[in-house]
């Protein structure tokens, strides 16, 4: 009965809307009040289906002006986008495109106007190898020592945000993060301490890094969204970068660990001043200018470290977004990120898709190919095995595959397949390509708890709901054409490597 009332009504306030009056009164075209009788047409044809068929029902509807962004909390679409909202006691509005405005979180009261939303991630880790990362090109994620199981408290988040008026935004985060990341060092052929690599010959060794728990600013914004249009919102923020469907938070992820794509091949923030604007509601567009390509393999600061600056953007597509969804985008990002000069560059275009044919299975994908201008490496020794590479330009491409399938309403299961050809050995610092395949059931535990109300907001441009408790228990294969994964023990040469190692984590995702 709820679902005829609000059938009824948004017809009702549809048909009220196509008064001649009522459309000159809020600026309708001729041609935008017979759409609208369309829609009105088709709304009554699918309420009549589902009536017959006793099914839930999905209604397109017009979303209400942006709300306050924040660290954690989704704010609606720009005005005159269509959004499919699911009427089910206690969810929200779906909105299948990310701009600053969108940033995916849980919703909290308000405290003096002022919402606060939080996350937590702990972990149990085991793997056989470690991959071999020279200093010069950042590290790779060890979560423990190979062959060891190790307990961690991974990531704390806490955010707050208020909307001063429909036009005004601001929003912050912070994360108290702890991370473990390892990397090579070189072992010279003229050093004297040789840590039991042989004479004339130069041999990797890792580093005896320890845990580090540090606090970060993890974003802000103040947004205003101007009057042109449909609403263009221009905002100064850190924020995390439109391009696929990973992130740097493990709770806005469907596996424990993101893609050699996410890792190596591309920029996962930025901060500056970025513009979104919808055209229609199948076109998005967003465009940007931050200090400097931000990833956590490398662990770069947010502040600039030469005179220029990066650039980039995003167009996004989304010709379904009721009865499933079909979203695709291009975007690319360019910018001179060596600290010596402000004129070598280094570029990305990236590809995403999603297509979701149903609320129960997902199916994504990204694509991207760099590169960048005059790069300088050092020598990498044994078991890779390299020369020292002086200003030579460098390319790399990759892509990964994601599927998920609900097998239950507590229980779904996602698999990856990812793939990176570091063509020159720039990302990685060693000329390889990398394989993965990653299989990761997802417990959504607070599924079992009766008339729990869901958090109302999903991962991104998905119809994929973000639970309030995920447990996710990952296995990840990974190869590599070179043998750069290795059990050795930090400050001893690494001697001999291996072409595979295993991974598995068990990880929770609390909201709040």
């Amino acid at each position: 009965m709820r679902v005829v009332v609000t059938i009824a009504v948004l017809a009702c306030a549809l048909a009220a809307a196509l008064l001649p009056s009522a459309a000159r009164a809020q600026g309708l075209s001729a041609a935008e009040a017979q759409a609208l009788r369309e829609e009105i047409r088709r709304l009554n044809e699918r309420l009549n289906r589902l009536e017959q068929a006793g099914q839930p029902r999905v209604v397109p509807v017009a979303p209400p002006p942006p709300v306050a962004p924040t660290a954690v909390a989704p704010a609606a679409a720009p005005a005159g986008s269509l959004s499919a909202q699911v009427t089910a006691p206690g969810e929200k509005e779906i909105d299948l495109r990310e701009n600053i405005l969108q940033v995916v979180g849980l919703p909290k009261p308000e405290l003096g106007g002022f919402r606060f939303t939080g996350f937590f991630v702990g972990s149990a880790n085991f793997n056989t190898h470690a991959q071999i990362v020279p200093e010069f090109a950042g590290g790779a994620q060890a979560l423990s020592e190979p062959g060891s199981l190790n307990f961690r408290f991974d990531k704390f988040g806490l955010g707050v945000s208020k909307s001063f008026a429909d036009w005004l935004h601001a929003g912050a985060a912070v994360e108290i993060e702890s991370h473990s990341d390892k990397h090579s060092h070189l072992i010279d052929p003229g050093t004297t301490s040789r840590l039991g690599c042989p004479t004339g010959i130069a041999c990797e060794r890792f580093g005896a890094e320890t845990p580090t728990a540090e606090v970060t600013l993890d974003k802000f914004n103040l947004t205003v969204v101007a009057p042109i249009g449909n609403g263009l919102a221009i905002s100064l923020a850190r924020f995390d970068l439109p391009f696929g469907f990973e992130r740097h938070d493990e709770v806005l992820n469907l596996t424990a660990t993101t893609s050699e794509v996410f890792q190596f091949g591309r920029p996962q923030r930025g901060t500056g001043f970025n513009f979104a604007y919808q055209f229609t509601p199948w076109l998005d567009a967003q465009a940007w200018v931050v200090n400097r390509w931000e990833n956590e393999t490398t662990h770069d600061p947010f502040d600039d470290n030469n005179k220029d600056k990066s650039y980039g953007g995003r167009i996004g597509f989304t010709p379904i977004s009721r009865d499933g969804i079909l979203n695709f985008g291009i975007g690319a990002f360019w910018g001179p990120e060596q600290a010596s000069n402000n004129s070598e560059a280094r570029w990305v275009i990236d590809v995403d898709a999603v297509w979701q044919p149903t609320r129960r299975f997902r199916l994504a994908g990204e694509l991207v190919y760099g590169g960048e201008d005059k790069v300088s490496s050092r020598t990498v020794g044994r078991p890779v095995g390299m020369a020292q590479r002086i200003d030579e330009d460098r390319n790399w491409l990759g892509f990964y595959v994601l599927g998920y399938y609900e097998a239950a309403k507590w229980l779904g299961l996602t698999a990856r397949y990812g793939y990176f050809n570091d063509l020159d050995a720039s990302r990685t610092g060693v000329e390889q390509e990398l394989h993965s395949l990653t299989i990761a059931p997802v417990f959504h535990l607070s599924r079992l708890i009766p008339d729990l109300k869901p958090t109302g907001v999903f991962f991104t441009r998905s119809q994929v709901p973000i639970d309030w408790v995920n447990v996710k228990l990952e296995y990840r294969l990974n190869y590599s054409t070179r043998n750069v994964f290795s059990d050795s023990k930090p400050n001893s040469a690494i001697l001999e490597g291996s072409d595979m190692s295993h991974q598995v984590q068990l990880q929770v995702n609390v909201n709040f």
